[in-house]
Order: C-alpha cells, then sequence, then structure tokens
C-alpha cells in the first residue's frame, strides 16, 4: 500500500509567523493612541472644570464664586436704598462686608446673597466656600441722582439745573432765575446728602442801598426858685426850698452869712445889709429852649450776598484805669479805647429775582453828648447819643421802606413848696420852687434799594471839587474871593493860560500839543 506524505516547502513555513508578529505590533499601536486619546481628552476636562493652584495664585488668591449680579472686574455698583441679589455658583460658607452702614447683606439661601444699598460710599464684601477660597467684591454706593435730576426738572422746567456727585457730596451747577429758585433747588437736594451750590443767579447783583435818618427834636423847660437868708447878730434864717442853691453857714453875728458858690442854675444873686441886718438871695430864673435837626444819608453798593459797611463820623477816646499797673508797684495804669461815633451802615443785600430784593441792614447815628458826659480822674468823658435799629425786609428795586420812626412827646413838671408859706398869695412865690420840661422827638427811617450796573466814562458826572476855580491874590484879598467848583466840564484844552489858573503856577499848563503837530495842522 502506497501511502503519499506531503511535504510543505520552507517558504510557507516561514511566513506564517511574520503574519503573526505583524498582526500583533499593529493591535498594540491602536491600543497606545486610543489610552493617548483617552487621557488628553480627560485632562482637558479637569482643566477646564478645576482652576489650578497656579492660576489662583496668579489672581492673588481671589477666586470667581460669584456668577451672577456682580460685574466682570468683581465691582457691584448701587444707588442709595436700592437692593440686588447676588449667586455663587457653589454653596458659600461665610460672608463679611467691610462697612455695614454703606451696605447690609443678609443671607437668603445656600448660594443667594441679598445685598442693601444704605448710604453712598464704598466698601468691601468676602465670600468663602467650602474650600475655604474666597472672592472679594467692591461695592459703590452713589446717590440717586437720577431720580434728583429728574424731580429738579419737573420742579423748575425754565431753568438748567445739574446734580452731579463731587467725592461724597452732591453738587448743584447750571443757570436759575433768582436766588429764591436757588435755595428751593437746595432744599430739595438736601434729603439726598450733603449739597454744595454752585448755581449762577441770573440778572443784575449788585444793590445801591439808600438810607435817609430825618430826625427833629424840640425841648423847652422852665424853671423858677428862690432861696434866701438873713442874720441881724440875734437871730438868722434861711429858706433852702428847692435847693437852688442852699446856705449852709448862718450865725447871729451881724454879717455873718454864707452859702456856697453860685451854683450853674443860679441865675441872679447878691447879698446886702439893712442895719445891723445881712441878707443873701438867690434866684433861679430860666426858659430854655432847644431843637435838634439831624438829616443824615449814607449811600452803599455791595454785591448781592456780601455784607457791607460805611462809617462817616469818627473815633473819640475813652480813657480806662485799670489797677496794679506801674511796673507791679500797685499803681494805676491809664489804657485808652476808642469808640466810634457819626453814620454808620452796615447791609447784607440778596437779590431773590424779578426785580425783588431782600435786605438785612442796621443803620446807626450817633451823636457826642456833653451835657451828659462824666468826669473822672481828670478826665471828661463824653456820653453817645444813639439811633439805631437792625432788620430785615424784602422790597422791589426802587421802592421806598420806612424801617422805624418814633414819635416822642416826654413831660415832666415838679414843685417844692413850703406848707402855708408856699400857699400864700404873691408872698408865696418866695417859699416856693417850680420847674416844667418839655420835650417832643420826632424821627423816621427810610431805606431804597437799587439794582445797579457800573458807569461808561462819558457818563460819569464831576465829582466834588474835581474842578476848582483858584482866585488870584487881588481877587483874594480885594474881593474875599476863595475860590468855588467848576459846574460845567472844561473845554478842549488850550495853549494859553485861563483865568482859573493856580497862584503858585506860572506859564502855561496842561497839554500843550508839540510844534511840529502844530504846524502840520496850520498847514492844511
Amino acid at each position: 500500500m502506497n501511502t503519499n506524505h506531503i511535504i510543505p516547502s520552507q517558504t510557507e513555513s516561514t511566513a506564517a509567523p511574520q503574519r503573526q508578529g505583524r498582526k500583533r505590533l499593529m493591535f498594540t499601536t491602536a491600543t497606545v493612541a486610543v489610552l493617548l486619546l483617552v487621557a488628553w481628552s480627560t485632562g482637558q476636562d479637569m482643566s477646564s472644570t478645576q482652576p489650578s493652584s497656579t492660576v489662583e495664585r496668579a489672581n492673588g488668591g481671589n477666586a470667581t464664586l460669584v456668577t451672577e449680579g456682580a460685574g466682570s472686574t468683581g465691582t457691584l455698583k448701587m444707588t442709595v436704598n436700592k437692593t440686588t441679589v447676588i449667586s455663587t455658583k457653589t454653596p458659600y460658607k461665610r460672608i463679611s462686608v467691610g462697612n455695614p452702614e454703606i451696605a447690609d447683606v443678609n443671607p437668603i439661601g445656600p448660594a443667594s446673597i441679598l445685598v442693601t444699598a444704605k448710604k453712598p460710599g464704598s466698601t468691601q464684601l468676602i465670600i468663602w466656600d467650602d474650600a475655604d477660597r474666597s472672592q472679594v467684591l467692591d461695592i459703590l454706593v452713589n446717590f440717586d441722582l437720577a431720580s434728583l435730576n429728574e424731580q429738579l426738572r419737573l420742579m423748575f422746567p425754565g431753568s438748567k439745573i445739574e446734580a452731579i456727585d463731587a467725592n461724597g457730596a452732591i453738587a448743584l451747577r447750571g443757570h436759575v432765575p433768582s436766588l429764591e429758585v436757588s435755595q428751593q433747588a437746595m432744599t430739595i437736594a438736601g434729603p439726598y446728602g450733603k449739597v454744595a451750590n454752585f448755581l449762577d443767579v441770573s440778572g443784575g447783583q449788585q444793590v445801591m442801598l439808600q438810607v435817609r435818618f430825618a430826625e427833629v427834636s424840640r425841648a423847652a423847660t422852665s424853671a423858677l426858685g428862690v432861696n434866701f437868708g438873713y442874720a441881724d447878730g440875734v437871730s438868722a434864717g434861711a429858706s433852702n426850698v428847692g435847693q437852688v442853691n442852699p446856705f449852709s453857714n448862718i450865725s447871729g453875728q451881724p454879717g455873718n452869712i454864707a452859702a456856697a458858690s453860685a451854683s450853674p442854675s443860679v441865675t441872679l444873686f447878691g447879698t446886702g445889709q439893712i442895719g445891723s441886718a445881712t441878707f443873701a438871695v438867690f434866684i433861679s430864673a430860666l426858659r430854655q429852649n432847644n431843637l435838634l435837626r439831624v438829616l443824615a444819608e449814607p449811600n452803599l453798593v455791595a454785591i448781592s450776598g456780601q455784607e457791607a459797611t460805611f462809617l462817616a463820623g469818627g473815633e473819640f477816646p475813652v480813657p480806662i484805669a485799670q489797677n496794679g499797673g506801674g511796673g507791679g508797684t500797685g499803681g494805676t495804669t491809664i489804657t485808652v479805647e476808642f469808640k466810634k461815633f457819626g453814620v454808620q451802615l452796615t447791609f447784607v443785600p440778596i437779590v431773590l429775582g424779578e426785580g425783588r430784593i431782600r435786605l438785612k441792614c442796621s443803620p446807626e447815628v450817633s451823636d457826642l453828648d456833653f451835657t451828659n458826659a462824666v468826669v473822672t480822674s481828670g478826665f471828661r468823658i463824653p456820653a453817645l447819643t444813639t439811633r439805631t435799629l437792625s432788620t430785615t425786609v424784602e422790597l422791589a428795586d426802587g421802592q421806598t421802606f420806612a424801617l422805624a420812626g418814633l414819635l416822642n412827646s416826654r413831660y415832666a413838671a415838679n414843685a417844692d413848696i413850703t406848707p402855708l408859706l408856699g400857699d400864700m398869695p404873691v408872698l408865696g412865690a418866695l417859699f416856693r420852687s417850680v420847674r416844667y420840661e418839655r420835650k417832643e422827638t420826632e424821627l423816621v427811617v427810610l431805606v431804597t434799594p437799587r439794582l445797579v450796573e457800573a458807569m461808561n466814562p462819558e457818563h460819569v458826572p464831576l465829582l466834588p471839587g474835581e474842578h476848582w476855580r483858584y482866585p488870584t491874590e487881588a481877587e483874594l484879598f480885594w474881593n474875599r474871593d476863595l475860590g468855588g467848583p467848576i459846574t460845567t466840564k472844561p473845554d478842549a484844552p488850550s495853549t494859553q493860560p485861563t483865568k482859573g489858573a493856580p497862584a503858585k503856577f506860572h506859564g502855561s499848563y496842561g497839554f500843550t500839543p508839540s510844534e511840529a503837530k502844530t504846524q502840520h495842522a496850520a498847514a492844511e
């Protein structure tokens, strides 16, 4: 039986192991590629969901926890009395606000916070999560200027008023027709906070105040009194009723009768002797009339809202004694203090608009009164008769207001009578002393405010004594001409001396044109 064996060739036995090796290599390469792709995608997902420590350190440790309610820069801008809600992407652990007076925070959920603005300013809010990561938010609280500007626009449609934030305060700027509108705008903006007024008031702002003092004072005095005394060597007597000039030394010796020196109130006095009797008589018989008239018209110009003061008068010295001076020896040192007198005016005008002016004025007129002077340490210090007032009024441009008025009538009568003797007819006048005084005073103070502007040069009038007529020596000595003001403006300058040239000047004076200009004008 024949058996056939098939023997494989050497080429076929070598190719099979090579194909199996290539398959294993391709499978290994594909597996490694798949693993690398999975690892790369996993790393991208982790980097997108979890911030790296390197990034947090670059941001100063301020993690991004807030997702809604704050800007991209981490700043929360609010207005007063407004609220907002901020949300975090993960539940927060705790919160803290820097200044609770500016903003108030309240948790309303595990990932929600309610923020309320209380007053203008800036503060910070810090939020921590469970991993102790934190984020800092800047909170800026501003005034509700939009609401304020809308109120100002509705209240004053004819004015241009704008409210702006000026470093924690409200600044009002623009133009208003009157000061009253400016004050009303300040009142409206007051509840919003501190207000600075930069509003311009339209119209004339310079006020001239004309004040007129007019006073007439009349006084009448009638007095009659008699003091007499006698001495005859046996008896003596005197009548001192009314204390006209009382006797103080009377004795029974003849001729020994004396009294103090005659007082200023005594108008008649005399002494005499009849036989051995000596007598003396002092009589005060007075009729006096006084009249005083004062008319003062001070004028003063000031800008609206500014105080102006005017004084036409002077100051008089008042000596003041101070103990303990004299270089520590316990003596008295006299110092001098000056007091003002005359016509004085102080006022503050406020232009309200539409020709209305509010005035706070304090006029005063004072005179030296030597009849009521005080004599001390050899110095005679006069008294002051003062008429003053202080008030605030409101009136239109050019109107006149009587600020004060006085009508005073005073009567005084005094009678000193010796009982029984003073009641006798005729002779009773020797034992009576009577005095009657009557004084009447009329005073009125008028004010007139006017809105004024500066004058152009051609409108300026001549000043008192600006152009003066000087007399010559002949006019001065023979005609007793002392000169006087020139009431009209002088004509164009002349090359010849005028008649009113001052005596101390010789030759031509004033403006003299040059010869070249004179010849050129003559040639033309």
